[in-house]
C-alpha cells in the first residue's frame, strides 16, 4: 500500500503538465468517436528537411518532424514520460546515423508516401491519456541516379492537424 501515494503523486503531476499545453480538438479526451483523419499538411516539407538532415548526419536539423517532448508528455499516460521520451530520442538519433551510412551523398529527395496502415488510437490504448490518429509504415522516397529507393518511417502520430514521427524504425524494448 505504500506505493499508492508515490504513484498518485506522479499521476497527478503528469496530469497537471498535460493541462499546461493546449490540446487540439482532434486530440480531446472527450471525443466519443474518431474525428476526420488529418490530411498531409506540411509532411512533404518536413520529410524533405529530414532527408537532408539524414544526408548531413545532423540529428538536430531533422527534429522538426519528431514529436516534441511537451506533446509526447501530454499524450502519454505513463509514470515517467521524460524517461520514455529520452529513449525514443536516442533511437531516433541511432536511426538518423544508420540511415546516413546507407544513403549516398548524391541522393535526391523525391516524395513522402503515406501508407494505408492508419488508425484511431483511443484513450488508454498504447498507454495514452489523449487520443490520436496514428500512421504506420510510411516511406520517404529518394533517387540515386535513375533508381528510386525508399526507407520506412515506422510511426507517426497526429497532434491536431499536424503529423509527427515517433519512430523511424521498429521500436524495440
Amino acid at each position: 500500500m505504500r506505493w499508492i501515494a508515490p504513484v498518485l503523486v506522479v499521476a497527478l503531476a503528469s496530469l497537471a503538465f498535460a493541462q499546461d499545453i493546449e490540446v487540439p480538438a482532434g486530440n480531446s479526451p472527450d471525443l466519443s468517436e474518431a474525428p476526420r483523419r488529418p490530411g498531409p499538411g506540411n509532411v512533404d516539407d518536413k520529410a524533405r528537411t529530414l532527408f537532408e538532415a539524414i544526408k548531413a548526419d545532423d540529428v538536430e536539423a531533422g527534429k522538426g518532424f519528431f514529436m516534441s517532448r511537451e506533446v509526447f508528455a501530454a499524450i502519454k499516460g505513463v509514470s515517467d514520460p521524460d524517461r520514455f521520451y529520452d529513449r525514443m530520442l536516442r533511437l531516433w538519433e541511432r536511426d538518423i546515423h544508420a540511415l546516413h551510412a546507407q544513403i549516398p551523398a548524391e541522393a535526391e529527395y523525391v516524395r513522402f508516401e503515406f501508407s494505408r496502415r492508419r488508425g484511431w488510437v483511443e484513450v488508454r490504448q498504447e498507454s495514452n491519456r489523449l487520443p490520436y490518429w496514428a500512421q504506420r509504415h510510411n516511406h520517404i522516397v529518394y533517387r540515386v541516379g535513375d533508381e528510386e529507393r525508399r526507407f520506412e518511417v515506422r510511426t507517426m502520430n497526429a497532434w491536431g492537424d499536424e503529423w509527427f514521427i515517433t519512430h523511424l524504425s521498429e521500436f524495440r524494448n
